[in-house]
């Protein structure tokens, strides 16, 4: 039914805010490093890979929270991100 479609690939949006995605499944920051490179899994958000980061990596890297993060402006994300090659 209705929630088969939800949970369907048709209705990811790459847009999303990472408040709203849930639970998206952890990876450490090297798998994601290297399958950026590669074809990322189907339950990988493209757009925010640093979503699928278990929070003390997330901090270890970026040197902040999440909300911290999210509360930067979308440039100063995205240069972090690229920094990081998770972009």
């Amino acid at each position: 039914g209705d929630r088969q479609y939800l949970n369907s690939q048709h209705a990811h949006s790459t847009r999303s805010a990472p408040i709203l995605m849930g639970n998206p499944k952890l990876y450490t920051y090297e798998e994601l490093k290297i399958m950026s490179k590669k074809r990322l899994p189907s339950d990988v958000d493209r757009d925010r890979l640093e979503c699928h980061l278990s929070d003390n990596e997330f901090y270890t890297l970026f040197q902040m929270t999440r909300s911290d993060f999210y509360r930067l402006p979308e440039w100063r994300r995205v240069d972090l991100k690229k920094r990081f090659k998770l972009f």
